[in-house]
């Protein structure tokens, strides 16, 4: 992804419960960004299969999530139609599809099933703290062996939490790393992190923020539109 602008490497989440939502969600996400995150969670299971088509041809610019609640997603269903739906949504071939790190590990099933794990994007969150570095870094270890894309996300305590995610791309170059904090202390590190990681995306929200921490898409525009005319204003001219 290095070809994108920062601007280009928002990707917005879109959270809507119904088919008709989703449709206008997308129109309107497509006008500010480049990427998208289908959170499938919120939709009811029978709209589904009718949202995929409306997708369909905005899919190889799409992260596919579907999230239960015990990692703070809106899916009513049992684990059992969860990883049906999982299944069912790699097989629509999307940028990525973001599994986690937890339900890989423990289902051995799903993970055959993922034979090609080039557009998987194993993802870990921690939505109470941020572990230590060691913690960290032996968690992306861990993550690896699935995948070479990688979403590590935690709960900043304080602004170093921010620093050390942002540190973490130092550390794993070798892969496709997403890594930025939570909460208000994590701000910087979702406005960072794609100066930090040359594939990392950052998430934004169509209007009203989806998780903790995060900014608009057009606030986050605004942040990027203003870091780019201050270095065209103030190191190319010099």
């Amino acid at each position: 992804m290095n070809r994108f602008t920062l601007t280009e490497r928002i990707c917005v989440s879109i959270g809507a419960k119904t088919i008709k939502e989703l449709s206008s969600s997308i129109n309107k996400a497509l006008e500010l960004s480049s990427f998208l995150e289908i959170r499938f969670d919120y939709l009811d299971q029978l709209d589904i299969p009718s949202s995929l088509k409306i997708i369909e041809s905005i899919k190889s610019r799409s992260v596919f999530t579907l999230r239960s609640r015990e990692q703070q997603g809106k899916f009513n269903g049992t684990e059992f139609e969860r990883l049906k739906i999982l299944k069912i949504l790699y097989d629509a071939n999307p940028m990525l599809l973001d599994v986690e790190y937890d339900t890989i590990n423990t289902d051995h099933s799903l993970n055959d099933y993922l034979k090609d794990k080039s557009n998987v994007l194993i993802s870990w969150h921690n939505f109470f703290n941020t572990p230590s570095n060691e913690y960290l870094e032996q968690k992306i270890y861990e993550m690896k062996r699935f995948s070479k894309n990688i979403k590590l996300v935690t709960m900043a305590k304080t602004i170093k939490d921010s620093f050390r995610l942002l540190n973490l791309y130092d550390k794993f170059k070798d892969s496709n790393l997403i890594a930025f904090a939570m909460g208000d202390y994590g701000i910087i590190s979702r406005i960072l992190c794609t100066f930090y990681g040359s594939s990392a995306l950052t998430y934004a929200s169509l209007e009203q923020s989806i998780a903790p921490g995060q900014l608009s898409v057009i606030e986050m525009r605004r942040i990027y539109e203003r870091i780019n005319k201050y270095f065209l204003d103030n190191v190319i001219a010099n």
